[in-house]
Parts: C-alpha cells; sequence; structure tokens
C-alpha cells in the first residue's frame, strides 16, 4: 500500500475557521469532514485540506471525582481547553460530557485562531460487555448511546441524571467542530471471540458495511451504521467513523507474543467499511503502548527496527506494521507514558509504564507523536490530559481501597500519572529547603544518647502530610555543601501495628515501627518495611521465589520494598523463560520537590538543604490503602491486604555514624545513634504519635507539568 503522509504532525498548522468560514452549508454529498485517500479532510472554500490530527485525550475525572460523576465545571473546561488548544488540533473525549464541556468548546472554537476540532466517543460499559459474553446482547443498550452521542455533539436533548453518565441539557451544536466519531473501547478478546463463535448479526447497512466480516466486525458495522443513519436523518450530517482498537485485537499475526489472550483473536478495520452512500468514510483508530503487549519486547523484528533517527525502537516497528497492514487511514488514538514514581512494565527501549519524571514524560511524547507521524499514520492523539486519581495499575490495585481513590494521590500508581496537568496539593512542603508548608507540622526535639559525636547535630524533627504521602523535615546545626555522608547517615522510623522491632543497619536500638528508612545520600537511601507486614510479600512472595516462612515469622527482619512489573513468561517462538520481575521501588531519589526551580525533579523523595533533610514517603510504601479514609493494610499475615483503621502513625527519628557498609559504628551509649528525637528509653526509642483528620474532599491546585510545556515548545504556535 501507498505510505501515508501525516503532514501535520510537527509542524502543519491547526484547522482554520471551524466557525464562522463563510463556506456553503454542508450536505451529505459534501461533509464538513471526511476521510481522505491517506488522511482526515476538511472542506474549505477551495475544496478539501489535510486535517493534521495532533491530538490529546479528555477524561471526565478530577480530584475527588470519579469519571461517572460528570463533576468538571465550565470554568475548568474553558481553562483546559484553552492550554490544550495551545499545542493540539483535536481534542478526543471516551463518552459524553456533560453540557458545560460543548458550551466550553464552541466558546472556545468562536475566538481561537486555530479552533480545535472534536473527536467524540461512545462508551460501552466494559463489565457489562464482559458478563453478557456475547456483544449482540447489548445491541440495543449501545445503540440508544450512539444515538445519544449524535444528539449531544448537535445540542439537540435533555439526558436524565443515571450513575456514571453525563446528564442535562445539550444545547450547543459543536457539529461544525465534529472531526469524527470513535465507537467503543478496548475490546475484551473474550468477548470477542464469544460474539464470533455464538453470533450470526447482519453485517449489511445503508452506510457502513461488513457482511464479509467476522461476526465481532458485522456487530461492530452494525452500530455504526445506526449512528450514520440517525446523523443523516435527523441532522443532514455526515463524519468520519471509526471503532476503538488495541494491539490485543489488532489483526497482525504476533508469533512471540506469550500470553495468549493477548494475540487470540483480530478485528480487521478493513472489514468495516463506508458504503457509497456514506461520503465522510472510515478510518482506523488504534490504542498503542510502547511496552505492552509483552510482544513490543520480545518480537525480534521489532526490537532491531531502526527508526528514521537511526535508533533501534520497537515501538516505531510496530507502528510500521500497523499502518502497513490497513488500506485506511489510521489515527493513534491513544499513546504515551506516565511520570509515576513507580512503575508496571518494562520496555526494552526505556518508555516504560512508569519510573520518568515530567520531562523526561514530555520527551518521550515528542518522540512518539514523531515515530507516529513517520510511521505514516494521519495523526496521533496522546494520553492523557489531566492525571487521573481513580485509575489502579495491575501490579498495586490490591493495596488500595478501591472506593477512594479519587480521594488521594498515589504517586506510586502509573495508571493516575498519564496527564500533561497535575493536582498539586495547596498547602503542605514542597521539599525544597524552605519552612514553607512546615508550620502546622508535629514537631519533635532531638537529644543525645551518648557521647558528642563529630559531624552534624540533628536538633529536630518536624512531621506532616499531604495527599501524596508522610512528609519529614530533620532539622541540623548545619550541613555542610555537599554533605559527608560517611560521617553521619539518619534513620526515619514509621509505624502502623503497634509492635516493637529491632531497628536495622546495626543501630542496637528498637522502636514501635513497621518501616523504617536509611538516608545515606544518592544512591544509597532506601526504605525497608518489616517482612510479617510486606505487603509485596503477602501478594507475590510465591511468584517471587521469598523464603515466606521467615516473613511470615518476621525473622527476615527489615527487607526491601518492592513492586513486581513481570509475573514471568515463555516466549512462544523459541521457548526462552523470561522470569517473574520486580523493582526496589523503596530506592529513594535526591532531588529538588519545587515545580518551581530550574532544577526541578518531579520524583524527587529527598531534598538537602543547607540545615535540613526533608523527604516524602509515599502512602502506599507505607502500607497505608487510604489515607483519607485512614485505613491501612491489616497487621495479620493471614489477612492478606485487607484492610483496618488505624488512628495514627507512630513516628521517630535519630543520626549515627555509618561504616563502610552503612551500619552504624559502635559508640559508647545505650545505642548506636548519636542523636535522637522524640528520646530514648535505655535502647528503646520512642515515638511520637502524628495523627491527621480524614478528608472527602482534597484541596488541590492545577498545574501544567514539564510534559505539556514539551509539547507547546515542539508544536505550539509561535
Amino acid at each position: 500500500m501507498r505510505r501515508r503522509a501525516f503532514l501535520g504532525m510537527a509542524g502543519v498548522g491547526g484547522i482554520a475557521g471551524l466557525a464562522g468560514c463563510g463556506e456553503e452549508r454542508e450536505s451529505i454529498d459534501d461533509p464538513t469532514f471526511r476521510v481522505g485517500d491517506d488522511v482526515l479532510q476538511r472542506r474549505t472554500r477551495d475544496g478539501y485540506e489535510q486535517v493534521p490530527v495532533r491530538g490529546v485525550n479528555l477524561g471526565m475525572a478530577k480530584p475527588g471525582r470519579f469519571p461517572g460523576e460528570a463533576a468538571i465545571t465550565r470554568e475548568e473546561y474553558d481553562r483546559w481547553l484553552a492550554a490544550i488548544g495551545e499545542f493540539a488540533t483535536v481534542v478526543r473525549t471516551y463518552t459524553v460530557h456533560p453540557p458545560a464541556f460543548y458550551r466550553a468548546l464552541a466558546a472556545h472554537n468562536a475566538t481561537a485562531d486555530e479552533p480545535l476540532s472534536l473527536l467524540q466517543g461512545t462508551w460501552v460499559p466494559t463489565a457489562d460487555l464482559v458478563d453478557a459474553g456475547d456483544a449482540t446482547a447489548l445491541s440495543e443498550q449501545v445503540d440508544r448511546a450512539v444515538r445519544e452521542t449524535v444528539d449531544a455533539v448537535h445540542g439537540a436533548t435533555t439526558l436524565p441524571e443515571r450513575p456514571g453518565y453525563a446528564s442535562g441539557t445539550f444545547d450547543t451544536d459543536v457539529s461544525d467542530a465534529l472531526l469524527g466519531y470513535l465507537f467503543g473501547i478496548e475490546w475484551p478478546p473474550e468477548v470477542v471471540v464469544e460474539t464470533n463463535e455464538s453470533a450470526d448479526p447482519d453485517g449489511g447497512g445503508q452506510y457502513v458495511d461488513a457482511a464479509e466480516g467476522a461476526p465481532f466486525e458485522r456487530w461492530l458495522a452494525g452500530r455504526l451504521d445506526g449512528l450514520a443513519a440517525h446523523a443523516a436523518e435527523r441532522y443532514g450530517t455526515q463524519r468520519p467513523l471509526s471503532f476503538v482498537n488495541w494491539v490485543t485485537t489488532d489483526p497482525l499475526e504476533h508469533p512471540y507474543e506469550p500470553f495468549r489472550d493477548e494475540d487470540r483473536v483480530g478485528i480487521d478495520p478493513d472489514a468495516v467499511r463506508a458504503t457509497d452512500a456514506f461520503a465522510a468514510g472510515t478510518f482506523a483508530s488504534y490504542h498503542a503502548y510502547p511496552y505492552y503487549p509483552d510482544l513490543l519486547n520480545e518480537t525480534p523484528a521489532y526490537l532491531d527496527y531502526v527508526d528514521h533517527r537511526g535508533e533501534r525502537n520497537s515501538y516505531a516497528g510496530y507502528l510500521n506494521d500497523l499502518v502497513g497492514a490497513t488500506a485506511l487511514p489510521l489515527v493513534v488514538a491513544e499513546f504515551g507514558v506516565p511520570s509515576s514514581r513507580g512503575i508496571a512494565h518494562r520496555h526494552v527501549h526505556g518508555r516504560h509504564q512508569g519510573w520518568h519524571t515530567e520531562r523526561e514524560q514530555g520527551e518521550i511524547l515528542v518522540r512518539m507523536f514523531e515515530d507516529v507521524a513517520h510511521a505514516g499514520a494521519a495523526g496521533g492523539i496522546a494520553f492523557a490530559w489531566q492525571n487521573e486519581w481513580f485509575k489502579r495499575t495491575w501490579n498495586l490495585d490490591a493495596r488500595s481501597v478501591p472506593g477512594r481513590r479519587p480521594n488521594w494521590s498515589n504517586v506510586e500508581t502509573p495508571e493516575q500519572r498519564f496527564g500533561l496537568l497535575a493536582f498539586d496539593p495547596v498547602e503542605g512542603p514542597r521539599l525544597d529547603g524552605s519552612l514553607d508548608g512546615w508550620g502546622d507540622a508535629t514537631t519533635l526535639d532531638a537529644e543525645p544518647t551518648g557521647p558528642a559525636a563529630d559531624g552534624p547535630t540533628l536538633t529536630g524533627v518536624r512531621v506532616t502530610h499531604t495527599f501524596e504521602g508522610l512528609a519529614v523535615r530533620l532539622a541540623f546545626d548545619t550541613l555542610p555543601d555537599p554533605v559527608d555522608w560517611s560521617a553521619v547517615n539518619a534513620l526515619v522510623t514509621v509505624g502502623l501495628t503497634g509492635r516493637e522491632r529491632s531497628l536495622p543497619f546495626g543501630t542496637g536500638a528498637s522502636a514501635v515501627a513497621d518501616v523504617t528508612v536509611r538516608l545515606g545520600g544518592p544512591g544509597d537511601s532506601r526504605l525497608l518495611v518489616a517482612a510479617d507486614y510486606d505487603a509485596f510479600a503477602r501478594e507475590f512472595g510465591e511468584a517471587a521465589g521469598l523464603p515466606l516462612d521467615s516473613y511470615r515469622d518476621g525473622s527476615a527482619g527489615f527487607v526491601p520494598s518492592r513492586e513486581p512489573v513481570n509475573l514471568g513468561y515463555t516466549v512462544p517462538a523459541t521457548g526462552e523463560r523470561v522470569p517473574f520481575d520486580a523493582v526496589e521501588t523503596g530506592r529513594l531519589r535526591y532531588g529538588t520537590g519545587d515545580p518551581d526551580a530550574a532544577d526541578y525533579d518531579s520524583l524527587t523523595d529527598v531534598h538537602v538543604a543547607a540545615d535540613a533533610i526533608e523527604l516524602r514517603l509515599p502512602w502506599l510504601l507505607l502500607n497505608i490503602a487510604d489515607p483519607s479514609g485512614k485505613r491501612r493494610i491489616a497487621t495479620a499475615w493471614d489477612d492478606g491486604l485487607a484492610t483496618e483503621p488505624f488512628e495514627d502513625v507512630a513516628v521517630a527519628a535519630g543520626t549515627y555514624r555509618p561504616d563502610s557498609s552503612g551500619r552504624a559504628v559502635d559508640a559508647d551509649g545505650p545505642t548506636n545513634l548519636g542523636h535522637v528525637a522524640p528520646g530514648v528509653d535505655g535502647s528503646r526509642l520512642r515515638t511520637v504519635r502524628y495523627r491527621w483528620e480524614p478528608w472527602e474532599d482534597p484541596v488541590y491546585e492545577e498545574r501544567q507539568k514539564a510534559s505539556y510545556d514539551a509539547l507547546v515548545d515542539a508544536f505550539g504556535s509561535d
């Protein structure tokens, strides 16, 4: 097939004159937007021109709210669309948003130099679809939803209040900005298989036809045909049509994919085609990420693929195959990487699901936009505009309370951090050395435990929190720049269960503690968890090959805090066994946590100032499953990852002089600690009980990430 020409990805401007451009009113045979030979097009006075599809996905969630609550306000939509318009030409929605969105879009486009076009989705409830098995069982429900979608974008309906859906009076017609309809979800392969085996839907239609396709493809064609018929008959409009597809159900064969369901069945967009009566046409759409499924890390042709930069790039290799497999223009409707502290999948060429700073996220997004363009796709739509706190990730979801996730920011979970827009605490420390945000902290005075030692002296400790984690500030008389970590290390303890334990690192002390933190400088600082309270061991310990008896009884002591990135698999084409893999997520990163600082590092755990060491401990690493409702992982090993309420956390801190291995050198005192806060009783480290009030509505402020700035710099107008 002929290669696509995606001219607008890296330099062509946006769509001029979506509103008030003086064009003749569209007709069915001359739609405002249509599918061209290789691209999507818009009608102008001089004929059709290419639409540069460079977009971002916009969900319906915000902090404190699930997407189904449809809680985004008009003011937020106004602000967000203005910011999106600085780099994008397209905004994609997954479902019908509240009326405020369409009003905001119309208002934005009325004054914007480069108006935004809309790719409108219709959501299909995944749980209902999986429960039904055969997709045809949902045909009536889905057809009603697509008609409501058409009515909403034409500003001609009132939708009642229903759990999980937007409601209200839709009185703003944005069809002049409507690039197309993108129907559906990432189709579960088991549903596709069951529909293909048990159903026989009619694939022929007036506007969209799949008479020769498989049953699931015919079912898709029927839904799209109904949408097209409703738009044509009621509003006299046609718009390009597509359905969501993803790597799991692409029509390619992947012999190196280790998991059967990830290459079990394909859906071919070429089987679902426009008839001669549908001038707007159909196009292919895929969600495609670089790190999953595992075929992207295992297929030799992808691993060895050399991109336009002369670099190996498995993602570009896959896109090359995908674009070449269809005769339709193809839009990569989702792609991206998250700026999360945690990681859920590795990528062979470094585009992991997590472990990226916001700057790195932006750099990768720009390169992925370029990869999409050079593969010959018709466009790309990044995921996503805003961070989404309600999301979960497979390797950590059991450690948090499902119904409470929107109320706090889980910095460890990759799925929550794909956004270009962050939601930061209004109050609380930034890890920048200033006392801002520490004013209401609980304070602990420090005292010596034995003879004075050389090196910095711990003078006090402050403890506070935000919706991101527990924050601790260790104050010193002074700290040299750079700190001589061979002269002083610090220890912080956090207790939830009330159990007293011997502390690690040769300190010769005990405390009520379930988590200990050693601060020994960059590359030598880590959080450890008591073995019998290790959530990773409880969930994945057998797969990881841990000595579970010594974890269960606690004799393993304090152990690294870990999270899995791969459960292990066998590559079918070679028989190679890829073992279980986990990362030590308790390793702490030093940097500056102030977004306004030139050296800002969004993954900062620890900041060193002239007279203090500040750290933020993510809630999840403390086994706190919901800080907003104050629930933690249960104490008893046999309770697994069940949760129970708690009132407070026990906190203490101390310093010691380390030997070359990081263990405390012997001191002439009851412990090997130098100074401690709040104090010691013999060899027992006293703790302070830190508590906070539960919350329902997190107080936050919006911040455009460095990744947003990278996209504006790459694609924005001068």
